[in-house]
């Protein structure tokens, strides 16, 4: 290959003879012209001109399956005439004939030639004399390009010889890249001569390049016609003493090898084993703490780390949540502005859903500082956990004795293991799911059961009620009288009680304006006895207006009543009990803060879990969430958030917007955005519908499976399945499926919207949900 430094030397050289050239076709020109060259590929300078050009042919014909070549030459060069596959027209030239050929200049892989038009012998000529030039001086561009197309001779020492479909190569020694000798029309070993490797070869043929793709500085060759035109003048040593040695120093080193590559084997082998082995224990974690216990204890053995991180993604919050062993609550890092640390690297590498590696902190693009209690690493990879093509979290692997740059193995073997992490959480969040619909319908049963147990409760209680009544207006003053009246009161408690179960347990609760305000007095009222008794104080600072939300007056009694009592239990061992409750509203959305002055330390993880994992569940269905605060230097709270009822509306909601309905609509709801999801929750608990939420599609269509819907929202951006095969796949299962676009998209529109299939621009305004919501209610008439 030429130097760089030499090609820069000649670029001027050649741009300035390539401008030189005049820009139309020539009449005549020389062999010179011919070999002219223009920047930046050196493409044929004259190339698309048709020319005149004359010479003396100085050897026969060169046949290709495609095409024949035959050389000329003047006193300022050698040019090349290329003729079309089954044209005769060159293969009656002999050398010394002098020739007049006119045609178009055409590049040949880098090389110019002539493309035959005519040609015709105007004369004879003694054969050109071939020059004598050394391998270096016919390789070294451009100083070659005054050979091209010129009959030479030169010399050197066979490395390699082999056939090809389109003729015989023979390779003689030269750096950087052996230099070819060709041989068209040749296709067997045997028709190459007995030329040996190591044998000194003296050839003659016309010198040409032959390169396929630019720039066309690179890639030449000698065309010979035949084996007879080489000589060989030294023949090559069998075995050269210097190869003897050689192959003996191979030997050993190949035994040497063989041994190291078994070595090396037989450990990949043995980490592979761990591998899959830990792959298949993580498939059956059971938590996410539990997962992190377990290849926090396997990947240093594997990998050779020091420590083990886990970063797993909240779609609800939209961050990455630190898993901690044990089942601890984990540490919540903002995908927007992650603090300094290690944490920095895991939301890169979350962003960006590859591999980061880090070999030196001390050179890393993140402000990387030791956690507390923990020592400052010093290489770092961070590996994203992709189930189904979505990223779960990331998995953070730490060094911390020694800078270490990871290589690919290793990089790949963590890949897989982050990856099959990534299917534990996605097998995790689908347990959930199957367990939180078995709770769902082990409810439901219990409400039927207790439904069925309140209409046999109701009768007898109303008659004691009743005849209670009876008794007190007949009666007389006296003991009797305080006793019926006692009745009276348990009597109407009873029924009460009865109508609060109901409430709850009912399997389909309509949605009805629920005066908060009230509701918390209700509950404080309630509780008082036994807070005072347990020497807990209460700060009620819930607002003396009258807050309405949506939704079932059970399920949220129910709901602030669990997490009241959570909060008693936090102050069993607290120096000052105290419970506060405060309510505020905030853009449409009422907050109600549950505070109480526990320790940090008290209570514990699982029955936290649990109260918020119920809480969650039902203010999903009312179109609200429920979070656990706990700050550094404020007091432990939860934040209870909820779609305030505007109320003037109140009173027209109680009915439902959409009093005309049959029935009460069970809704399935694929959203990923928290606050399109959060939206359209409010609307459509607003219309006493049943509404489902989950963010992915594959997780819809596993409860489409399960349970009867009358309708699925679903956004277009919902990750998991295609919504075009979602719709397909649910059609038989719903009476309507909703496609929520991003903005009102005509030509989706009319694509899409069929019998039973409809498109809503979001945000979603209320008259068209309505029209939507009457549509499936009256298919579902029909099909009923």
């Amino acid at each position: 290959m030429v130097g760089s430094a030499m090609i820069a030397r000649w670029l001027p050289i050649l741009a300035l003879a390539a401008a030189c050239l005049p820009a139309t076709a020539q009449e005549r020109v020389t062999c010179a012209d011919l070999r002219s060259r223009k920047l930046p590929n050196f493409d044929p300078a004259l190339a698309g001109e048709t020319v005149i050009v004359r010479g003396v042919a100085s050897a026969p014909a060169f046949h290709f399956p495609d095409y024949t070549l035959a050389a000329i030459q003047d006193s300022d060069g050698g040019a090349v005439i290329q003729a079309p596959k089954g044209s005769a027209a060159l293969d009656a030239l002999r050398p010394g004939d002098e020739v007049e050929a006119e045609g178009v200049v055409a590049g040949l892989a880098g090389m110019p030639v002539v493309a035959l038009g005519r040609i015709a012998v105007v004369g004879s000529a003694t054969p050109p004399v071939p020059a004598a030039v050394s391998l270096r001086d016919l390789d070294s561009f451009p100083q070659n390009l005054r050979y091209l197309g010129r009959l030479v001779r030169t010399e050197g020492r066979v490395i390699e010889k082999s056939p090809t479909t389109a003729g015989g190569a023979i390779l003689l020694r030269l750096d950087p890249e052996p230099y070819k000798l060709f041989l068209p029309g040749v296709s067997r070993m045997q028709d190459l001569g007995a030329f040996g490797e190591g044998d000194t070869l003296v050839a003659t043929g016309v010198a040409l390049q032959f390169c396929p793709m630019p720039p066309y500085t690179h890639y030449f060759e000698l065309l010979v016609n035949s084996p007879t035109d080489i000589l060989r003048t030294e023949r090559g040593w069998f075995l050269p003493p210097l190869t003897l040695a050689a192959g003996l120093t191979l030997v050993v080193l190949a035994a040497y090898l063989l041994w190291s590559r078994e070595r090396r084997l037989r450990k990949q082998r043995e980490r592979l084993r761990s591998t899959y082995q830990l792959g298949e224990e993580i498939l059956g974690a059971s938590s996410t703490g539990a997962l992190l216990k377990r290849i926090s204890e396997a990947l240093p053995g594997i990998l050779g780390v020091t420590r083990v991180h886990l970063y797993v993604y909240n779609r609800a919050a939209r961050t990455l949540e630190a898993a901690v062993e044990g089942g601890g609550e984990p540490v919540s890092i903002s995908l927007s502005s992650p603090p300094a640390g290690t944490s920095a690297g895991a939301v890169a590498c979350f962003h960006y859903r590859t591999l980061l590696v880090i070999p030196d902190i001390a050179r890393s693009p993140f402000p990387i500082s030791a956690d507390e209690g923990e020592q400052a690493p010093q290489s770092l990879l961070f590996v994203p956990m992709l189930a189904q093509g979505e990223v779960m979290g990331v998995l953070e692997l730490d060094q911390d004795d020694r800078p270490r740059d990871f290589p690919a193995d290793e990089q790949a073997l963590a890949q897989h293991l982050g990856n099959q992490i990534g299917v534990a959480l996605r097998l995790l969040d689908q347990r959930s799911v199957q367990e939180q619909l078995f709770r769902t319908e082990k409810l439901a049963a219990v409400g039927r059961l207790i439904s069925g147990v309140v209409n046999e409760l109701r009768t007898p209680l109303a008659s004691i009620s009743e005849w209670a009544g009876k008794a007190l207006e007949k009666g007389r003053p006296g003991p009797a009288e305080r006793e019926i009246a006692a009745i009276s009161s348990e009597a109407n408690k009873a029924a009460e009680i009865v109508a609060r179960l109901v409430t709850f347990g009912a399997e389909t609760p309509e949605a009805r304006p629920v005066s908060i305000t009230a509701l918390l007095r209700s509950l404080v009222e309630f509780r008082e006895s036994d807070w005072k008794a347990s020497g807990i104080r209460v700060e009620n600072l819930v607002s003396r207006e009258q807050l309405y939300v949506l939704g079932s007056e059970g399920q949220l009694e129910q709901v602030f009543l669990n997490l009241l009592v959570h909060a008693e239990q936090s102050l069993a061992e607290a120096p000052q009990k105290v419970i506060t409750i405060r309510t505020s509203v905030l853009a449409k959305r009422l907050v109600v803060e549950i505070g109480f002055t526990a320790p940090p330390e008290s209570g514990k993880a699982e029955e936290t879990a649990s109260v918020l994992g119920l809480a969650r569940s039902v203010m999903a269905g009312h179109g609200g969430e429920v979070r656990l605060i706990l700050g550094n230097n404020q007091e432990p709270r939860f934040e209870v958030e909820l779609p305030a009822a505007a109320r003037d509306r109140t009173a027209a909601a109680a009915a439902g917007p959409l009093g005309d309905l049959s029935r009460v609509l069970t809704t399935l709801l694929i959203e990923p955005d928290e606050a399109a999801q959060r939206h359209l929750l409010g609307l459509l608990s607003a219309r006493a519908c049943r509404v489902v939420p989950v963010g992915n599609s594959d997780t819809g269509l596993e409860l489409a499976q399960r349970m009867r819907f009358d309708a699925a929202f679903c956004s277009v951006h919902a990750p998991g399945l295609n919504w075009v095969e979602l719709s397909e796949r649910m059609q038989s299962r719903v009476d309507g499926f909703i496609l929520l676009s991003d903005g009102y998209d005509a030509e989706l529109s009319a694509d899409f919207e069929d019998d039973g299939r409809f498109v809503l621009p979001k945000p979603v305004q209320e008259p068209e949900l309505d029209r939507v919501l009457r549509s499936i209610d009256r298919r579902a008439a029909v099909r009923a």
